[in-house]
């Protein structure tokens, strides 16, 4: 089978002759294709100059070769399919992740959430009110439609019949009420005292008076708690002393002393992303095209890594799980905090989107 363009490449011809000829002459076209017989038919009659005089059916046939080409083109069809089929089964041709290694570092689309986590003791301080959150109202529903009024005849009254008089029997006299003997109760005895345990608490400096303070400042004349809020010391969030948030003491996470990961902010240089690795969408949601982010909170190793991963949106269909495998192959630039590398909890999101 040759097409319409074949045949006009054959002879040199444009294509819109081929098809004016074709339609003129009849010629059985399938698919945009007809059969070799008429092709070579075609060629020789604009080669000899000879279409349009006669129909292409009048001319001289020629003598048809055997079908030994024919057969070898479908044998060579046939292998190339039953080529792309052991490709595909062997998993050849499945899509692998695909690393891109960044030269010039250029910050990623993060969103860097100033919210009170994990991070640090210190806080608070100062008593500020907040204002109170306005009485919850709710409307009322529109009034039901009064009920139609039906009209029912009343019945007449039966007449009156004075009830029969109640027959009076003699009152029982009282039984006598039975005296039962008091019981005494037996003394219980008196459980022994658990002892006293006492956990251990690591020794701190204290002073004389308890008052809420930074840590290491100067004593001031006055009994301020700080500018912040929380009812704490300080100038962070929270009811612990220091920088930071939380309720512990010191710069760290959660309610302890130490160090543990900082979020990005003041005083904090965010990590710069140097390698990523983009996901592969899985069979289901290819097939149910699902599109959208993943957004993780992860942590940022200071040594560039990855470290913990958190979901926070989610899309489904194994695609939440192909999103976490990549991000932990992503390394970066660490974050750093008066010139030190340190460990920062970021978001980041992860597109996917079908092409």
């Amino acid at each position: 089978m040759f097409s319409l363009r074949d045949v006009a490449m054959a002879a040199a011809v444009p294509v819109d002759q081929v098809l004016a000829v074709v339609e003129s002459e009849q010629i059985l076209v399938v698919n945009g294709h007809m059969s070799q017989a008429d092709a070579v038919r075609l060629v020789r009659g604009f080669a000899n100059g000879e279409v349009g005089r006669a129909p292409i059916t009048l001319l001289r046939p020629t003598r048809r070769k055997g079908s030994l080409p024919l057969a070898a083109s479908g044998m060579m069809h046939a292998a190339f399919v039953a080529l792309l089929l052991v490709a595909s089964s062997l998993g050849l041709l499945k899509a692998n992740d695909t690393e891109t290694h960044i030269e010039d570092p250029t910050p990623v689309r993060m969103v860097f959430l100033m919210l009170p986590g994990p991070g640090g003791g210190g806080g608070g301080g100062g008593t500020a009110i907040p204002i109170p959150p306005p009485p919850a109202k709710a409307k009322a529903p529109a009034p039901a439609p009064a009920p139609k009024k039906v009209s029912v005849p009343v019945p007449k009254p039966p007449p009156y019949r004075p009830p029969p008089r109640p027959v009076t029997r003699p009152t029982p006299p009282p039984r006598p009420t039975p005296v039962q003997p008091i019981r005494v109760p037996p003394t219980p005895e008196q459980p022994k005292p658990m002892p006293v345990v006492q956990a251990p608490v690591a020794p701190m400096a204290v002073d004389t008076d308890d008052q809420a303070g930074l840590l290491n400042s100067q004593a001031l004349p006055s009994t301020s708690q700080g500018k912040g809020t929380g009812g704490g010391a300080g100038s962070g969030q929270g009811t612990g002393l220091g920088e930071g948030n939380g309720a512990g003491i010191g710069e760290g996470s959660d309610g302890g002393t130490g160090g543990g990961p900082f979020r990005p902010g003041s005083g904090i240089e965010p990590p710069l992303l140097r390698r990523e690795v983009k996901p592969v969408y899985t069979d289901e949601g290819r097939r149910r095209a699902i599109e959208g982010d993943v957004v993780m909170e992860i942590v940022v190793r200071r040594d560039g890594a990855v470290g913990d991963v958190r979901l926070m949106r989610t899309l489904g269909s194994g695609l939440d799980q192909r999103a976490i495998a990549a991000v932990k192959q992503w390394r970066f630039a660490p974050a750093r905090r008066k010139g030190a590398a340190v460990d920062v909890l970021v978001e980041v999101a992860v597109g996917f989107a079908l092409r």
